[in-house]
């Protein structure tokens, strides 16, 4: 009994420094793994984030998972480094001889561990060369801190040199005691030894020595365990808070398998592709998106063929990026581009339908410029090529104007100031530039019911005006205008209908009279000096003031422009009475 005591206190002081050795290699095998698949989870946000600063990238990165991240110019450039201010970037030397560094950009992932020079700890570094659009290849490195390491070896260390004192110490007892029960307590505290040494956490004590130095060594093994499993259950809780990040965000994430299966796709890609909320994992892709083009490319991702392609999927334009993943796979983002293309086809066309709106006068301006320029016209025919230059520059101030009034509402430029103002009072004020023009033409104006109403006094003005400009413009001679005002108490509002008895629109015509430059008659329009852009604005001011605004017509048989307003409080419009 004395002999196996003094055994197992020397084999436990022997062990001290294999043992630790062991843990050491042991814990940063599990730290390099953790980083290695760390590094792909912050390429994947990299790639999500494309064209950012890369120093936000960096600190993007540290944030989600809590590694100092460096970003490295193939020449050894520090780029971005979530430690280093991004003025302080130019003092930090290179680092075109740092192992990792020089592993990474020969392919792969490369690790090292030494002391930083640039922050003066202890690190363990992972490298991987990245492509990070637009800025090029990128080498990523996250850097994890060695003291836990260190300090979990030292705590084996001496446990292990407590355990060998303390079993020396147990021989003079054992040679008296002659128990059995302390060797068996040996045996178990050995076995949870080599368990912490292979880093799992051990079980609790099987049973109590009966001598209180080797029940103390096994409390403190106990304790080291349980911190152990502390820090394994943060690592986990920290891949989860990973996972859920990548869910959330608002680009889809495809993790694909070496042999083109659906490993993982959040939320974002769910709804791009239009897939089931629970993905069985390992799905053949192929199975999953039914579109070919769509499934070859992200097929070939897993191949290696990296790349970035546009596909339409429905009604939804996507940017699909694949990134080959070291050790096999790949992982694909998707980018819902679908609102960028809308808004370059508005953009292409608002600029060619204002080239031609905008030339149409200028050319006839010319026309008229160079006939009095070349030739001496008799005094008649002068006057009405000036007649034409006037029509035509007031026609293309009318045009810049309201080109202007659009741009300032769709910029958010205008904002509404809305006040209590009288219906019927506002129409018949509006009405009384077209007064005269519509008693030469015997067109009747008649404004129907009031109601008090809140809007900015300015824009209901150009509203109403807008409307009766268009109106007297189709109207027929002879003809009646019509504004009535309609209070909707169960809505809150009130309705305006500006009606007419003119040509009316064909009803294929409707649910355009709202663009821009669309006219229902070309000809008529822009010999009567119309710009296309009355009713949009119309619909801008409207929308902006809190209504509604819809157009109802009878081929033949004239227009009804219906807009809704929100009806002032009573108490507000008592006040202004």
């Amino acid at each position: 009994m004395l002999l196996a005591a003094l055994a197992g206190g020397l084999v436990l002081l022997a062990a001290a420094g294999p043992a630790g050795r062991t843990v050491r290699r042991a814990l940063e095998a599990q730290a390099r793994a953790a980083l290695e698949r760390e590094l792909s989870l912050a390429e994947r946000l990299i790639a999500a984030r494309a064209g950012a600063p890369l120093d936000s990238l960096a600190l993007m990165v540290t944030a989600a998972l809590g590694h100092r991240t460096t970003l490295i110019a193939p020449d050894g450039r520090v780029r971005a480094d979530s430690d280093v201010p991004a003025a302080a970037l130019g003092r930090v030397e290179s680092h075109a001889d740092r192992p990792e560094v020089r592993g990474a950009l020969a392919g792969g992932t490369a690790f090292a561990t030494r002391t930083s020079r640039t922050v003066g700890r202890p690190l363990l570094y992972a490298a991987r060369r990245i492509e990070a659009a637009p800025a090029g290849p990128l080498v990523l490195r996250l850097a994890a801190s060695t003291e836990p390491i260190d300090q979990a070896v030292s705590r084996v260390r001496a446990v292990l040199w407590w355990g060998g004192l303390t079993g020396l110490l147990a021989a003079l007892l054992l040679a008296a005691a002659a128990a059995r029960g302390p060797v068996a307590a040996l045996d178990d505290l050995a076995r949870r030894l080599r368990l912490l040494g292979e880093g799992e956490p051990p079980p609790p004590p099987a049973r109590s020595a009966r001598v209180a130095e080797i029940d103390r060594l096994a409390g403190l093994v106990s304790r080291l365990g349980d911190e152990l499993a502390a820090h394994l259950a943060e690592r986990d809780r920290e891949r989860a808070e990973i996972l859920t990040m990548v869910e959330r965000i608002a680009e889809g994430v495809v993790a694909l398998t070496d042999d083109a299966r659906v490993l993982r796709a959040n939320r974002a890609a769910r709804r791009l592709l239009d897939l089931p909320d629970q993905v069985p994992a390992f799905t053949p892709v192929g199975a999953l998106v039914r579109q070919p083009d769509l499934r070859d490319f992200l097929e070939r991702g897993v191949t290696g063929q990296a790349g970035t392609r546009e596909f339409v999927v429905g009604e939804r334009h996507l940017m699909v990026s694949t990134r080959p993943l070291e050790g096999g796979g790949a992982v694909a983002t998707l980018v819902d581009v679908t609102e960028i293309r809308r808004l370059e086809r508005v953009r292409r066309d608002f600029v060619a339908n204002a080239s031609h709106e905008i030339k149409t006068p200028l050319t006839a301006m010319r026309g008229f410029a160079e006939t009095l320029l070349e030739d001496e016209p008799p005094p008649d025919l002068r006057r009405q090529f000036l007649a034409g230059i006037h029509t035509n520059a007031v026609r293309l101030q009318h045009l810049v104007d309201d080109l202007l009034d659009l741009s300032r509402l769709e910029s958010g430029g205008w904002v509404a100031e809305p006040v209590p103002l009288a219906a019927a009072d506002q129409a018949r004020a509006a009405w009384e530039p077209f007064a005269e023009a519509a008693s030469v033409r015997r067109v009747v104006f008649e404004v129907d019911g009031d109601a008090e109403v809140l809007a900015d006094p300015s824009g209901l003005r150009q509203v109403l005006t807008n409307l009766f400009d268009n109106a007297l413009r189709f109207v027929d001679e002879g003809g009646t205008i019509r504004v009535v005002v309609t209070p909707r108490p169960e809505h809150g509002d009130v309705e305006f209908a500006v009606e007419d008895d003119g040509a009316g629109i064909p009803p294929s015509a409707l649910p355009r009279v709202f663009e821009r430059f669309y006219r229902v008659d070309e000809a008529r329009a822009r010999a009567e000096g119309g710009t296309g852009l009355g009713l949009a604005i119309v619909r801008h001011l409207i929308v902006s003031m809190g209504g509604t605004i819809r157009a109802d017509s009878v081929l033949g048989q004239g227009t009804t422009i219906r807009f809704t307003l929100p009806a002032a409080e009573p108490e507000v419009a008592d006040a202004r009475g």
